[in-house]
């Protein structure tokens, strides 16, 4: 009688053995991670350079640092030369709430790209604008517009809070400046209620006046709205230095482990090295970077060969403009370049929740796939959708981009404030994120998953 049976046996006994090597290979690759620590130390002395805004010194200097440390563990790194705008702080903002004789100091910082106040400093009585649809009905002639939208606490994603109160910063001194006001102050984009002012990029029109532009901390927000509600005439007074000087050039540093059998097929994995300068750019996006070197440190630590060239890049110039990201984008172009993954990391370094692509329907449906795997991590959330600001730049029909989504309850806390350092990034969190990546690279590429690349 014949074994029909047999093959069958053999081909599951086949799948649960390479299912348990997969389970193995996972393992050993969050052990490692888990064990060492490196990303960590590495972000650790990243910090301690000290902030890097784009054109900076820091800035430079933290880029030709790691490059001379890559160097010398067998990456093949280069340098992209970037132009990037020049913009300085200046010494310390000040902002004061009047009330007849009594000033009281309110902590606010410059927002980036705002000009400076008149060298005594600007006062004005103030208007609280709850939303923009309340502008047409205000009137800020002589004004300081203050935008108070706070961040909703009823998303469950800060992010998606953060997006809907946004445009007081980027869009609040063009919209405030059309109505006659000569200043602008907003609450501080923050999910809690604290003393650090929270900077971040804003913008201005060629056709408005340009007025200075400021962030309250969340704080004095709340207490300049309840006193505005008891006084409606009261004034604030708003002091900054800030200044614009010519722009720079700066670097994307670049660093490759060339692919055993498809070396011109290229999977990125990134962060951006530029952070804003009130604090030290801990999470934002020092973890990213750190999360892009450790991974592939991982993997040529471990002894891992990929087929396809890994490439890190550290961007230059997210915060202010995307001008790194657009540098290489363009050059990638040029070459004729073949990216087949792009994976970025920008979302903070606190525990990795799951992934975000940016696919096909077929092929988000075989990246899911692998959720099993990561499962026992913690990693569960797998979701088409977008994955970040730079490597949207390289954005076509035959590249699957991938953002790393770690929890972000806690991420809008620290962002672009000076509670955005080392002290703030706890270390294990930290590293299941590289670890993730890391394991997520080993899958895709062992298993061809990218357009174009099965044989």
């Amino acid at each position: 009688m014949k074994k029909f049976w047999l093959p069958g046996l053999l081909a599951l006994i086949g799948f649960q053995l390479s299912a348990q090597k997969e389970a193995e290979t996972f393992r050993e690759i969050y052990s490692q991670a888990l064990t060492e620590q490196q990303g960590y130390e590495w972000l650790r002395e990243l910090c301690a350079m000290g902030p890097r805004f784009a054109g900076s010194d820091q800035a430079t200097a933290s880029v030709l640092h790691f490059k001379a440390k890559l160097d010398s563990m067998g990456f093949e790194t280069r340098l992209q030369a970037v132009k990037v705008p020049r913009w300085v702080r200046g010494p310390q903002e000040q902002a004061w709430l009047i009330q007849g004789i009594d000033q009281t100091a309110m902590a606010v910082t410059a927002l980036g790209g705002s000009i400076a106040t008149p060298a005594g400093g600007l006062r004005g009585n103030v208007v609280e604008i709850p939303s923009f649809e309340a502008l047409d009905s205000l009137d800020l002639q002589g004004k300081i517009a203050f935008f108070n939208i706070p961040m909703d606490p009823s998303f469950i994603s800060t992010g998606y809070a953060y997006g809907s109160a946004v445009k007081q910063r980027w869009a609040g001194a063009i919209e405030a400046s059309k109505k006659g006001a000569i200043g602008v102050v907003i609450r501080s984009l923050s999910s809690s209620i604290n003393k650090y002012p929270h900077t971040g990029s804003m913008a201005y029109a060629d056709e408005v006046k340009r007025i200075p532009a400021a962030a309250l901390s969340t704080f004095d927000a709340e207490l300049l709205s309840k006193s505005l509600k008891k006084d409606p005439g009261l004034q604030i007074k708003l002091k900054m230095a800030c200044e614009w000087q010519d722009s720079v050039y700066s670097y994307n540093l670049i660093a490759d482990l060339k692919g055993s059998s498809k070396p011109n097929e290229v999977i990125v994995v990134s962060g951006h090295i530029d952070s804003w300068e009130l604090g030290t750019g801990a999470h934002d996006d020092g973890a990213g970077a750190m999360h892009a070197l450790e991974s592939l440190y991982l993997l040529k630590e471990m002894g891992f060969k990929t087929k396809r060239t890994l490439r890190m890049v550290w961007y230059m110039n997210e915060e202010f403009g995307l001008n790194g990201a657009r540098v290489y984008a363009k050059a990638a172009k040029s070459a004729k370049e073949k990216h087949v993954i792009a994976i970025e990391s920008d979302g903070g370094g606190f525990t990795p929740k799951g992934f975000s692509i940016d696919a096909s329907d077929e092929m988000v449906e075989q990246v899911k796939a692998y959720r099993k795997l990561f499962e026992p991590y913690g990693i569960y959330q797998f979701s088409k959708g977008g994955s970040g600001a730079d490597i949207g730049q390289l954005k076509n029909d035959d590249i699957i981009l991938i953002g790393l989504r770690p929890d972000n309850h806690r991420y809008f806390e620290v962002h672009h404030s000076a509670l955005d350092n080392i002290n703030s990034v706890n270390a294990r969190e930290f590293t299941m994120g590289s670890a993730s990546l890391a394991a997520l690279i080993w899958l895709m590429d062992r298993d061809d998953l990218c357009v174009g690349c099965k044989s």
